[in-house]
Order: C-alpha cells, then structure tokens, then sequence
C-alpha cells in the first residue's frame, strides 16, 4: 500500500508525521531531564565515577550493537512494533528508577533506556526504526527539511527538561516527599505512557515511497535489473557513507565527551557554569535545525550540511586559542550547534540512498558508523591530555572534520541536484 506520498506537495505535513515529532517532542523533554539529573543521582547513591562512567558506556555500547538488528528487521516486518516497543520498555526503566535503588536494577534500567546520554533525545537501538518510519511518509525531495526540524524539536524538549528540573531544588524533599532526582523518573514514565499511547493511535502502518533520490529513480526506471545487483549498488553508496562517518566519529570522541574535563583543567570553572553552558547549546542546537530546514530547503541537503561543517571546523580551531572561559563558552555553543544541527539532514540522505523497503538498514549503517568511533576518540583525548597536550585533540578533530565535509560533499553533490529535479517536476505535476 502507497499512501502519504502527495502530503508535501502542497506544503503540508502528513499526520503520522506530526505525530511522531510529538512523541519526539515529548521524550526529548523526559531525556533532558536525565542528562541534568542521573549523574547527580547515582553519585548521590554512592557510585563511583567508573561506574557512572561504566553504565552510560554499556548504554552506548548496547544502542551500537542492536541498532543493526533493529533496522534490518523493522525492514522486514514494520517500523510500529519497535517505536511501541521502545517507549514501552523505557516506561518500564523509568519505573525501576521511581521504585529501587538497587545497583544491578538501576544499571539495567539506564543501559536499556539510554538515560543521561545527550543522544538529541533519540529512541537509542530503535531510532533506525523511527527514523525510517518517518521517511517513509516525506518524499525525499522533503526529507532534509524535515529531519531537520525534528532535529531541531529534540534539542528544544531537552533544553525545555533541562531548565524544567533545573528549577526545581535538586536533592531536597519535593512532591511526596522525593527528591527531584527521583521526580525525574516519574517524569519521564508519564511522558513515555503518553508517547506509547500516540503511537497506539496511529493507524496503517507505513507508506513505502519507493521515488525521490537519484537511486531510487534509477532503480525504478530500471525496474527489471537483477535484485542482487541492486543491492549491491546500494550497499556500495551506504559503505561509502559510512567510511566518511568515520572521520567525523572519531572527530567527535576526540572533543565531545571530554569537554567537561577541559572545561575544568584549563580554566578552573565549576560544574554549575558547565551546566549552564550545556544547556545554552542545546537551545542553540535547535535553533540551528531549524536553520539548517531552510538552508536545506533553499541550498540543498548536502551543500547546507557541507557548509554548516566548515564553519564548524573553524570554530574548532578557535577553542585552545581563546584566553577566557567565556569566549570559549561562547565559540563552543556555536560549533556544537551547528554539528548536531546537522544530524537531522545527514539522517535524511543515509534513509533516501536506499529504496524504501531498506531505509531502516540504512539508516542503522549511518548510527553504527558514528556511534562506534565516537568510542574510540575519549580514550585518545585522554591520552592526549595526560600528557599535557590540552589542544592537540581540537586541532586533530578539526582535521577530520574538514576531510568529512569535504568527501561528504564530494561523494553525495550530485544528490542535490536529484532532489532540485524532482522539486521541478512537482511544481510542473501541480500545475
């Protein structure tokens, strides 16, 4: 069944689409709570910081192996049963955080929910389901623009729970006598019981779009070639993908998850004033995708993602220069954000390189191609820094990241002329 494929050409948003950045919305809201509140808590219960460190690692790990299996089969047999599965199950977390404080439960809750990760409030393992879910209602001439947007939505809720559990007294008795560590918890088990419920509302499972980018028109033209050569193809176009992703993984675990630390061993500032930091770069992340929807829309997917990179690479290089915390607040905010303000728009080019029946294959090949060298940069940033080389790693992962944009615009240009085809024939279909 083919539905849902005109929903853009009249510049409105299909209702399944909608309803999805919903439960979007609302996670990213639960999730920016724990980014603020689950270390604080776990230390507050007496756990060390290689536990900490350990069980948001294992969360990590977890989403890079089962992503894989989550795509393919979501493929094989629908994308609704692992969105439902992935709220549900994260309920089921939340609740484990609202009634015990027991180690072995609460690392099983955390590895298995992704809480505390600043993931843009993804579904962990299952976001190749939604994200291929969610393509297969935007026609792909749409999908930059509007990955981008719910790009841009996740970073809003998460700054939106950021600042919601922030103004509340953090470890102090509150609403029936729990701290606001554990209020969190509550939190987000209601808002996944109300996402699990949105998702129960929507009805037919999925339109397959089988038209957009250039392979795909190639393939349909084409359409009594070997199935095996066209798989092939398009596996070919995700593997090159996915050694450019490499590149900016590693780029990313080179400077990301040690940048509290650097904050700290070079200019001395409190966790207070690296929280406030965070929490400006989220808001400024979404403000960014919604930038990068129109950058996308005017200029292209891959030529706004190329551009937003460069500049961010510059930034990069600014970082070890600057003389003060707050210029170097100031530089960091803009380079995160116009990084991440690009996943949305690289998510829409890794689901339209397939057809629409491998777009969650795809789009697991895009989170496993980033996931895991993002693992590798810390333990090379901290090498770095115990020897005292506090700016060699900026300048090594502005390196990589000028070569990723550079291959990602050289390797995928000629997908923007496609999509500014397909945009002309529509216009023309309309008129």
């Amino acid at each position: 069944m083919v539905v849902g494929v005109h929903h853009l050409e009249n510049g409105q948003i299909h209702p399944v689409v909608r309803k999805l950045m919903l439960v979007n919305a609302i996670r990213s809201t639960g999730q920016g709570m724990m980014i603020v509140v689950l270390a604080l808590y776990l230390d507050a219960l007496g756990w060390s910081t290689v536990g900490i460190g350990g069980v948001l690692a294992a969360g990590g790990l977890l989403s890079v192996l089962l992503a894989p299996f989550v795509g393919v089969s979501s493929d094989r047999i629908g994308r609704k049963p692992f969105v439902l599965v992935s709220e549900l199950l994260t309920a089921g977390c939340a609740l484990i955080g609202i009634v015990s404080t027991n180690p072995v439960l609460l690392f099983i809750s955390i590895t298995f929910s992704g809480f505390g990760k600043a993931d843009a409030g993804s579904s962990n393992p299952f976001a190749p389901a939604e994200q291929a879910w969610l393509a297969s209602f935007i026609t792909t001439s749409e999908r930059g623009k509007i990955y981008s947007l719910n790009n841009g939505i996740s970073f809003f809720g998460m700054a939106a729970g950021a600042i919601l559990i922030g103004s509340m007294s953090i470890g102090e008795p509150a609403v029936l006598g729990v701290s606001s560590y554990r209020l969190a918890f509550f939190f987000h088990f209601a808002f996944s019981l109300v996402t699990s419920f949105i998702i129960l509302t929507i009805r037919g499972e999925e339109a397959v779009i089988r038209k957009g980018s250039k392979y795909d028109n190639h393939q349909n033209k084409e359409a009594g070639r070997d199935e095996k050569k066209t798989r092939q193809e398009e596996n070919v176009v995700m593997m090159k993908l996915a050694g450019i992703n490499v590149l900016n993984g590693i780029a990313i675990g080179l400077t990301g998850p040690m940048m509290s630390y650097w904050f700290s061993a070079k200019f001395g500032v409190s966790m207070n004033q690296i929280g406030s930091t965070l929490a400006l770069t989220f808001f400024a992340t979404g403000v960014i995708s919604i930038l990068q929807a129109r950058f996308s829309k005017k200029y292209g997917t891959v030529r706004s993602i190329v551009i937003f990179r460069y500049i961010a690479s510059l930034f990069l290089i600014l970082m070890p220069l600057l003389p003060s915390y707050a210029l170097v607040s100031i530089v960091y905010i803009l380079r995160t954000a116009l990084n991440r303000g690009t996943q949305g728009a690289q998510q829409a080019l890794s689901v339209s390189l397939t057809r629409g029946q491998r777009s969650g294959f795809a789009s697991s090949i895009n989170l496993l191609s980033i996931r895991l060298p993002i693992s590798i940069g810390p333990s090379i940033a901290g090498y770095l820094f115990g020897l005292g080389a506090l700016s060699f790693p900026f300048y090594l992962a502005s390196g990589l990241q000028f070569s990723f944009a550079y291959l990602y615009g050289r390797t995928f240009r000629s997908f923007d002329t496609s999509m500014k085809l397909q945009g002309q024939l529509g216009d023309v279909r309309q008129n």
